[in-house]
């Protein structure tokens, strides 16, 4: 379709709605499209962001349909099958069929020495990571927002201060402050002689993982606040008599909003890799509790003997963290297309 001067239109220009004769005796009438629209068309031309949305989506649905899968299939993820059938495993606790104990009962194979299902265990674990991926970043990304809103909109030596101090835990390395810290923050709700109940431990996660990743959002938004707090129409609010909270809220908010949704959507596979990291290193989510960290650190002792107790926690985890990270940089390309390289 061409325009009257002959240019050709693209999706993201008005759309023309009927045409003009040579005495110009019909008008012509352009319809606009919302920013949410342009976006959207912007992101159904990206065909690696379309597939792995189509993947994230399945891996969110597998999470929340969990209980209803492992119906489905017929076993449960807190069931030690070998040790209630001696046939599935041998005297080293081994399973007897070839291939992890992959078989028609056992899809993925079953667990050494306990015998559980790996399959719903990957389906529940992909659960818990998701779960508490989701719930760190909601927080972090809340306590980044508010912090580097009031750096970049109050300055000064409030600014100064905590700038420095995000500087001071941005030094600090992540995994080793997490694993030095996780034992103190359980053992403030749970006494060390108590065995510790999984929701504890999913606090302790979240709150240390919480306060060690919110700095990066905080200084993206305090550097487009300051950029902000000069243009006119932010002046022309304050010249108005509008307050610092409508200011915010009604001008600044709004404008960091794409920068807010992007900027969450790469962070979540990240807080997913760093809960998986901490249940590998014996210091995040324990046995029976599913999740795809824990199954890394048991087939770790078994990898020598069988793979097939790696590959599927493996896959399961790269796909999906691989998708998420694709879809997050197909987002920002979507909502600001000044990024597309």
């Amino acid at each position: 379709m061409t325009t009257p001067t002959g240019a050709t239109t693209t999706e993201e220009d008005p759309v023309l709605v009927g045409s003009t004769d040579a005495a110009g005796a019909k008008p012509v009438e352009l319809l606009g499209r919302t920013p949410g629209q342009i976006a959207w068309s912007r992101f159904k031309r990206n065909r690696t962001g379309v597939v792995c949305a189509v993947i994230t989506l399945a891996y969110i649905l597998a999470a929340v349909l969990a209980p209803v899968i492992s119906a489905l299939y017929g076993k449960s993820p807190y069931e030690f099958y070998g040790m209630k059938d001696s046939t599935l495993l041998d005297d080293f606790g081994l399973p007897v069929a070839p291939n992890g104990g992959m078989s028609g009962d056992f899809w993925f194979g079953i667990t050494p020495q306990t015998g559980q299902d790996i399959f719903t265990n990957i389906v529940y674990g992909i659960r818990t990571s998701l779960g508490v991926g989701l719930i760190v970043v909601i927080s972090s990304t809340l306590m980044g927002v508010v912090i580097g809103l009031a750096q970049g909109y109050l300055g000064g030596k409030f600014d100064y201060f905590v700038g420095r101090f995000s500087d001071m835990l941005l030094a600090l390395p992540s995994q080793l402050t997490a694993i030095a810290f996780f034992p103190i923050v359980v053992n403030a709700i749970v006494p060390i002689d108590k065995e510790t109940p999984t929701w504890v431990r999913l606090v302790g996660m979240w709150v240390i993982l919480a306060l060690l990743g919110w700095m990066g959002m905080a200084r993206l938004i305090r550097s487009i606040t300051i950029s902000l707090r000069e243009r006119e129409y932010i002046e022309a609010a304050k010249i108005a008599g509008a307050s610092p909270r409508r200011i915010i809220f009604k001008e600044l908010l709004p404008n960091l909003a794409t920068t807010i949704l992007v900027q969450a959507t790469l962070t979540l596979p990240a807080m997913i890799t760093s809960a998986a990291g901490l249940s590998f290193l014996g210091v995040g989510f324990t046995s029976p509790t599913p999740d795809l960290g824990r199954m890394f650190s048991d087939a770790a002792q078994y990898y020598e003997s069988d793979l097939t107790y790696l590959i599927f926690p493996g896959i399961a985890l790269t796909t999906f963290v691989l998708a998420f990270n694709l879809l997050g940089d197909a987002v920002r390309d979507a909502l600001d297309p000044k990024t597309i390289r």
